[in-house]
């Protein structure tokens, strides 16, 4: 059977009988790898160690039929914080997940790989307990997530008429509504006549445009307030799941353990 090398971020991972364990990872390259690391839970495995979540590894496998086999892995990074704190690991845990149930095609993404990387360092070098800042990095992954994968909604013209609404960004005396279904906001008209809609104030609604455009570094040094933050979010993983079709419950899921 012929080998193959890759660049990749292990993402999940489950046992398999008494010794192996079935790894799921996304390349360098842009798409899911799914392996099986023969005898990598034994002691003395050279693979025990080094397969663990989140971690990037050069790998070298043999394919298979339905699962590829690892039989080489050297960490190349490992993301030491976020396993070793519960908040990181969580949020960590969401940007895989959305990996994990939107990747499952064919189509290569090296774009997607980097943000990948990109925003699992963030997680790892943020303050230990700094609930926003592992918030700002998530709407960060869920909007580049969409502009990367053909999905960023439309934020400067009516996404119902393609009607231009006038500078929305430096409005005051109104809101804006944005509707998921028709993918982006509307104008006052189509507002009028939309039943599902979601009104965004001034600081939501440029906070969404903005994240388009953001580099990491530069939301860093960016205050914004914690209300309008879970709007965002909140709205974007919605968006998400309706365009993606993909299942996820994190918004829940933090709001249980109050976050």
């Amino acid at each position: 059977m012929p080998t193959f090398k890759a660049r990749a971020i292990i993402l999940r991972s489950h046992k398999l009988g008494e010794a192996d364990k079935i790894i799921r990872m996304y390349s360098k390259e842009g798409y899911m790898i799914s392996a099986v690391a023969k005898s990598s839970r034994k002691m003395k495995s050279r693979l025990r160690g080094r397969l663990e979540l989140f971690n990037m590894a050069d790998l070298e496998l043999t394919r298979g039929k339905d699962l590829d086999i690892i039989n080489q892995a050297e960490i190349i990074h490992n993301f030491l914080n976020i396993s070793q704190n519960f908040y990181k690991f969580v949020f960590a845990g969401i940007i895989s997940n959305i990996i994990l149930k939107t990747q499952i095609s064919g189509d290569e993404n090296p774009q997607l790989f980097k943000l990948l990387y990109v925003c699992l360092n963030e997680i790892d070098f943020t303050e230990e307990e700094d609930e926003l800042a592992l918030k700002k990095i998530l709407c960060f992954f869920d909007s580049k997530f969409l502009q990367l994968t053909g999905y960023e909604p439309m934020m400067g013209a009516c996404s119902r008429c393609n009607k231009d609404p006038g500078d929305l960004y430096v409005m005051q005396k109104y809101d804006v509504y944005f509707s998921i279904s028709y993918g982006g906001v509307l104008c006052r008209d189509c507002a009028g006549n939309t039943g599902a809609k979601t009104k965004l104030n001034t600081s939501t609604f440029r906070l969404l445009s903005d994240l388009y455009k953001l580099k990491i570094e530069e939301l860093r040094d960016i205050e914004l307030d914690s209300n309008n933050l879970k709007k965002a979010y909140k709205l974007l993983e919605a968006y998400l799941v309706f365009h993606t079709n993909c299942t996820l419950d994190s918004f829940k899921y933090l709001k249980k353990i109050n976050l």
